[in-house]
């Protein structure tokens, strides 16, 4: 029999409509699983954080198919139930349901929860839980209410270029999270001094640098993204610099991702820090000597994965899946233990959405799923290279009782460096 030329699944308009979306959702429940070729065991089985945890449809991505077509066709407004915001707001939007549902037809489950969440936003304003982060982000352009001159502290004494001043082949963009965060120094001033190892000819922005306005981007507040978006491309553009690298998974998606939807033009490269280190470890630029007998499993962000490369029909969901898994075994003395849940299929650590900021505790609940994954592999630490996902799965860890180790893959590649 000739196979067709064309996907079997529905194919989605040029345009993006969110009514065909929500229509075409035939409530086969495909978003609420991992892929049932790929599942392992029924205890890691599931795909949705937010349905797994809170159980009503409603909560999961055919649920919220449900709410649009209903809202579309008039037949009830988001003011008609304060559940409604429970629904919209209390997922991490991790992108698991958006890629399952991608294997059936060409769907865009993540585009419509952001269409959803921009008219809630435009209707009824932003939600309690998201205030502070908005105040934030406009009087400081960071996202946790710091000063902006604490932007370059982490890089003092290190000699590294401003870029305000002089010129640099490649921007190092850190994120708000490892450039403020006091917890992340030790991290972030590790990424330094293997770029000046490798001789890598690159500057910071200091105090001139802002929020790419991923966390904006997520909750909807769509217009204020934008202005974050523009100012930023325009003051990288002006840079003339060929590269832009950044350790945030976050940062790589939106300034990679987003800010090419919205058909903002770059003069310059995007690579996450992973994905450049290992291409230094390719040439023999970077050399991994110090052995690290530590046994340890990866878990892959969310935004370095599914959510950070463009969707092509008829493919499997890219993303930034191998790298950091070569690098690790690259380094002597480590061995890999893969989790059930991994690419694609990997379970979110809570942090992503909104949800870290404004509903913590579902957050942590899912970070403890995650952690509980990892430790059944056998390994001693899980190994992650992500802001949000080290900051949220490490305060889970904070109360478990048999606890694992946290590790940042580029922390390790600095203690491998002789």
């Amino acid at each position: 029999m000739e196979l067709p030329k064309e996907p079997r699944y529905l194919k989605y308009p040029e345009e993006f409509d969110p009514r065909w979306v929500a229509y075409n959702c035939s409530r086969c429940s495909v978003c609420k699983w991992v892929d049932s070729w790929r599942v392992k065991s029924w205890k890691y089985a599931r795909i949705c954080p937010q349905h797994k945890r809170y159980l009503f449809d409603a909560y999961s991505g055919q649920g919220k198919c449900d709410l649009a077509l209903a809202i579309i066709d008039g037949k009830m407004s988001l003011r008609d139930d304060p559940a409604i915001k429970d629904i919209l707001f209390r997922c991490t939007m991790c992108g698991g349901c958006d890629a399952m549902d991608k294997g059936i037809r060409d769907g865009e489950l993540i585009k419509l929860f952001k269409w959803l969440r921009q008219k809630y936003i435009a209707e009824l304003g932003p939600i309690a839980e998201h205030q502070a982060l908005l105040d934030s982000i406009k009087n400081y352009e960071n996202v946790w209410l710091q000063p902006r001159s604490r932007r370059n502290a982490w890089a003092k004494g290190m000699e590294i270029k401003d870029l305000s001043k002089e010129k640099a082949e490649v921007i190092f963009f850190t994120g708000c999270t490892y450039g403020l965060s006091q917890e992340l120094q030790g991290t972030i001033q590790a990424m330094g001094k293997i770029l000046k190892a490798c001789k890598v000819d690159f500057g910071i922005l200091g105090e001139k640098e802002v929020c790419c306005g991923s966390p904006l981007e997520k909750i909807g507040a769509e217009g204020e993204f934008i202005k974050l978006a523009w100012q930023n491309v325009e003051a990288f553009n002006s840079l003339k610099s060929s590269l832009l690298l950044t350790p945030c998974a976050g940062c790589y998606a939106t300034i990679g991702l987003e800010y090419s939807e919205r058909k903002l033009k770059k003069n310059f490269k995007v690579l996450h820090l992973v994905e450049y280190l290992e291409e230094l470890l390719h040439s023999g630029t970077l050399k991994l000597k110090k052995e690290l007998p530590l046994k340890v499993t990866w878990h892959d962000p969310c935004h370095l994965g599914r959510l950070s490369r463009p969707y092509v029909p008829g493919k499997e969901i890219d993303g930034v899946y191998e790298a950091p898994r070569r690098l690790l075994k690259a380094i002597p003395g480590v061995e890999l233990y893969e989790m059930e849940r991994i690419k694609e299929y990997g379970w979110c650590c809570g942090g992503g959405g909104g949800v870290f900021t404004g509903f913590k505790d579902f957050a942590q609940w899912t970070a403890l799923e995650r952690l509980e994954e990892a430790k059944d592999t056998g390994a001693q630490a899980i190994v992650t290279s992500c802001p949000w996902c080290e900051s949220n799965l490490g305060n889970a860890i904070k109360g478990m009782e048999e606890k694992i180790g946290l590790k940042n893959l580029v922390q390790m590649i600095a203690d491998a460096v002789v």
